[in-house]
């Protein structure tokens, strides 16, 4: 493919995507420690993370016709300072504002997919799609990771609030490096724009998301891992520290190592939807696992496991709840035209981002009324395995029905 770039947008799709996330999850991380001194309890972390997935739901929505007026790249750097202004709000607003810090590092968090899938879309190989979206996709992981070292040691020398300050200036840099890599890697917009169709708007996409019969299907299994993955990523530290009595520090390295374990697993997992199995089919095979995973944790967290095997499951539920979207976006991108992946991975993702709303929501709230972490647990277990139960059916619908 001439013209491409394939080195430099990974490289900068990944240092965004992994920034992102780090700004995402600096409150999860650090909720256990600073949550109390401002009266909120910990649980309540699923409230800030559920709105911060709502504004991503709604930002990704609206990203392909974004994408169409102002250019992928463009509207990934106004992403970053989105994410710098909330990081900002947080910092130095009270702490009533943090709502507001959630919706617009949401907002920013929106948009990072949708221009990503644009952008290796133009520039990736035809066969090494899904292992481009994995690794792009494994600034997840390590942005996690990232928060994970980073969130403990900013709090013990700076405080949260300078922490929060510091992200967002990290954030404004990255927006500021990418200037010259804009008018290279921009992908070519058709005359209606090329992020979406003439005349499909946000319900336009949504609609067709869901009456295909294989978008449909896809999209909801990414729906329930994304709950799956953002339960454990919003409460692990929590329930380790608070529940089994590890140090925060502990908790918070736990979580690191885990997406040291998932940013692999992404690969792997993007190179087997590549090479040796469709990416649907191990997108079935992942909601299996996971499901088995969370029922490790509902073990851990009744305290019938000795602490290696709690952090093992940990490590398993990290590889599997968090190994599977650059395999979804590999697979988006075989079902979607080329000139549509911006708008469809946005109305596809908005189905991520509702499981990613909804799981930290109800689980922190099922903890506080009373449900425990174990029976939690279990619950979230069969989400992810009915999901993937009806990708399988609809795959194999699909394999027999004739081409028209």
């Amino acid at each position: 493919m001439s013209g491409t770039r394939p080195a430099l947008a990974l490289a900068s799709m990944l240092l965004v995507q992994m920034l992102a996330a780090t700004t995402f999850v600096a409150a999860s991380v650090l909720a256990p420690a600073v949550a109390p001194t401002l009266g909120i309890a910990p649980e309540r972390i699923g409230l800030y993370a559920g709105l911060g997935y709502l504004a991503a739901m709604i930002s990704g929505l609206r990203s392909g016709a974004w994408v169409a007026r102002l250019g992928a790249m463009r509207l990934t750097q106004l992403g970053l300072a989105c994410c710098a202004a909330g990081a900002l709000l947080a910092g130095l607003g009270p702490p009533q504002a943090l709502l507001g810090a959630a919706a617009l590092i949401g907002v920013g968090y929106g948009v990072v997919n949708p221009t990503s899938a644009a952008v290796l879309s133009q520039h990736a190989p035809e066969g090494a799609r899904g292992l481009f979206f994995s690794v792009k996709q494994t600034g997840v992981p390590l942005g996690v990771a990232l928060a994970g070292l980073t969130m403990p040691a900013g709090l013990a020398l700076l405080g949260w609030r300078a922490t929060a300050m510091a992200v967002a200036g990290v954030c404004l840099a990255l927006a500021a490096v990418l200037e010259p890599a804009v008018a290279r890697l921009e992908p070519p917009r058709a005359p209606h724009g090329g992020g979406t169709a003439p005349g499909q708007g946000a319900v336009a996409l949504l609609q067709r998301v869901w009456r295909s019969p294989l978008l449909r299907p896809l999209s909801l299994a990414s729906l329930s891992y994304a709950l799956t993955q953002q339960v454990y990523v919003t409460f692990i530290v929590a329930m380790l520290n608070l529940t089994l009595g590890w140090t925060l520090a502990a908790a918070a390295g736990l979580l690191a190592l885990s997406q040291g374990v998932a940013a692999l697993a992404r690969i792997a997992f993007g190179s087997v939807g590549d090479r040796w199995v469709p990416p649907g089919w191990v997108m079935v095979g992942l909601g299996a696992a996971m499901a088995a995973s969370c029922l490790g944790l509902a073990a851990a967290a009744a305290g019938t496991l000795p602490w290696a095997l709690v952090g093992a499951a940990a490590l398993a539920c990290a590889g599997t709840a968090m190994g599977w979207n650059g395999v979804f976006y590999g697979a988006l991108t075989q079902l979607v035209p080329r000139s549509e992946v911006a708008g469809i991975s946005g109305a596809a993702q908005f189905f991520t981002f509702a499981g990613g709303m909804l799981g930290p929501l109800l689980f922190g709230e099922a903890v506080r009324a009373g449900a425990g972490y174990p029976l939690a647990w279990v619950v979230v277990a069969l989400i992810p395995a009915t999901a993937a139960a009806a990708l399988a059916r609809a795959l194999v619908s699909a394999r027999r029905t004739p081409p028209a």
